[in-house]
């Protein structure tokens, strides 16, 4: 004997007919919060996307120093660098100052190490000035940190295209010549101490706000009872 198949008022059976509503509601469901997503999404989610890429994206710098880290693949950070790293840092140099683009690389070796812009802008200005031939001295003769293999090293340090030294530095690490991690010198290690500190007031915040509304429960409770 066959089933009687229900149907709804307009002649659909009743199952087919639910699933269609259901599709529906979902559908409107979908509508209402596509708008409220797409304003997270364009708001918040690419802007982190966004600041999170630039955070280990260290291409610009690698593209407008070629040269300069090319030769600094045969250097092994130890001592200064042969005349071929400087002779390429010549050359990568005096192009970033007839196209006027040096700027774009100052703030980010600032940031590897202080005290890279005065040393870039001064050299810059006198660039022009050098002879053909023995870089070495003609750098370290317009700026004494050119001899100081720490500077060297820094610059070593920015020629991948990817780093997480940005990182690091926000719990005073760094990389050494070799590539391995290290701490920074004692008297730069301030992020340790900042963060322990905003932990401290986030705790201490915290458990105040944590006794108010525990006091706040127990009156209310206490004058209901009452």
């Amino acid at each position: 004997m066959s089933k009687e198949q229900i149907l709804s008022s307009d002649g659909i059976p009743l199952e087919e007919s639910l699933k269609k509503a259901e599709r529906k509601n979902k559908l409107k469901a979908v509508l209402l919060v596509a708008p409220l997503f797409l304003f997270i999404l364009i708001i918040y989610i690419f802007p982190i996307g966004d600041m999170l890429f630039r955070s280990v994206d260290d291409r610009m710098i690698t593209k407008m120093l070629p040269k300069t880290f090319k030769a600094m693949e045969k250097w092994d950070g130890q001592d200064l660098p042969e005349e071929p790293v400087y002779k390429g840092l010549y050359e990568d140099l005096s192009y970033l100052k007839k196209t006027k683009t040096y700027g774009k690389i100052i703030a980010r070796l600032n940031y590897e190490k202080g005290g890279f812009s005065s040393l870039i802008k001064k050299t810059v200005r006198k660039i022009n000035k050098f002879e053909e031939g023995n870089y070495k001295d003609q750098f370290i003769k317009v700026h004494k940190r050119w001899g100081q293999s720490e500077y060297l090293v820094a610059l070593k340090n920015v020629a991948p295209k990817w780093t997480y030294a940005k990182y690091l530095k926000g719990i005073d690490r760094k990389f050494d010549q070799d590539g391995n991690i290290i701490q920074v010198p004692e008297d730069r290690r301030i992020h340790k101490t900042l963060w322990l500190r905003t932990l401290n007031v986030a705790l201490g915040y915290g458990f105040l706000l944590y006794s108010c509304l525990s006091n706040l429960t127990f009156a209310s409770n206490f004058t209901y009872e009452i």
